[in-house]
């Protein structure tokens, strides 16, 4: 424990003058700011119901040192400024801020919110990853690692000619940046690529690239509608090369986008199977699912209910005299936790919990196959 924290715990136990935001004898307040309506809604809901069911499979065991959590959530329409009023609404209210959905969204969170932890952000950007933050920790693989899982698989199969679909901004400059550092290593060049503008689904253009290039694999560096699109209007053509997106795309949104040509398109995945009832950690989850009336298991939602676990993790190992220093210093102690089947490891020098990435495929039932 820092010199910081000691004080803050020494105080704490003294009197009750130094309480946190968020925390009192009865409760711990964990803030949620997140689109629950507007573009993302489905994902957004998803991700709620996830981090819902941990507090539900906490409370019903007695909470946390005695003090149940209460989960309280604030829809931001994924726009990044509302994401900012959510969390000055949330600073006084709430002790932890978890499982925001988006880039500028959790950029917005860290800005106005200066001293609340903030875990488990749903965005693999590498900006929020390339200086250290000590109020920030990830459980998720970043863009980069996806990325180079795919290529990985696609080389290990022979598949060389690999282009790039991308969101032409910030976004989509990070997708070209990390395919063509994991082409170099392997000593290859982009195929091709081709852009779309935020906010639309006009892939006229990139479908003349992709047809004269004729690549044998495509990189979806896109969100759901538009990658969809591009799937569907290169199906059309004689030039149906293997297609590869993101985990941000696991969603039941993309699989209705993709309609009957969802067969075959990859996908990598930065949590565990969520079907596998085997592992202890799926069981348990499908179970606190199942409680607060929720039939349908996904990625997304199973990522949210490890991040619950995380904060129930740091909440237990800072003790009954909570401080946000303490828990923090709590999390940096996790260096191997194990979230039933799934490991978890922070340090003093590193926040991101998990690196890893899984491949699957769509099936003709818009099942995800391994």
């Amino acid at each position: 424990m820092n010199k910081t924290a000691l004080l803050v715990s020494l105080l704490c136990v003294a009197g009750s003058a130094c309480a946190e935001p968020g925390v009192n004898d009865a409760s711990v307040v964990i803030g949620q700011s997140i689109g629950l309506t507007g573009p993302v809604a489905g994902v957004a809901q998803d991700i709620s119901a996830g981090l819902a069911a941990y507090v539900h499979h906490a409370n019903k065991r007695g909470g946390i040192h005695g003090r149940r959590l209460e989960l309280k959530t604030l829809d931001d329409g994924f726009a990044p400024p509302r994401a900012g009023e959510n969390a000055r609404a949330l600073s006084d209210t709430a002790f932890v801020l978890a499982a925001t959905l988006g880039t500028p969204q959790t950029t917005e969170l860290l800005k106005t919110s200066s001293s609340a932890p903030v875990l488990c952000p749903f965005t693999g950007a590498e900006r929020l990853r390339a200086t250290p933050n000590r109020q920030l920790f990830h459980i998720r693989a970043s863009y980069k690692d996806e990325i180079e899982k795919m290529v990985e698989q696609l080389t290990t199969l022979g598949v060389k000619r690999i282009a790039l679909f991308y969101q032409n901004d910030a976004f989509g400059e990070e997708g070209q940046e990390h395919l063509e550092s994991a082409l170099k290593r392997r000593n290859l060049k982009m195929a091709a690529r081709a852009s779309y503008e935020r906010g639309s689904v006009d892939v006229s253009s990139a479908i003349k690239v992709f047809t004269a290039t004729d690549p044998q694999a495509i990189v979806l560096f896109a969100v759901s509608r538009a990658a969809a699109e591009l799937v569907k209007r290169m199906q059309e053509t004689d030039k149906v090369p293997q297609f590869l997106t993101l985990s941000l795309n696991s969603n039941e949104d993309f699989i209705k986008a993709l309609g009957d040509h969802k067969r075959g398109v990859g996908m990598t995945q930065v949590a565990l199977y969520p079907w596998n009832a085997t592992q202890p950690l799926i069981k348990e989850y499908q179970q606190a699912m199942r409680e607060t009336g929720k039939q349908q298991f996904s990625y997304n939602s199973l990522e949210a209910y490890v991040c619950g676990k995380v904060i129930g993790e740091g909440l237990r190992r800072a003790s009954r005299s909570l401080t946000r220093a303490r828990f923090v210093d709590a999390l940096e102690s996790m260096d191997r936790y194990n979230a039933g089947g799934y490991e978890i490891g922070f340090s003093g020098t590193n926040h991101i919990g998990s690196r890893h990435v899984d491949l699957t495929v769509i099936d003709g039932q818009g099942r995800f196959l391994r």
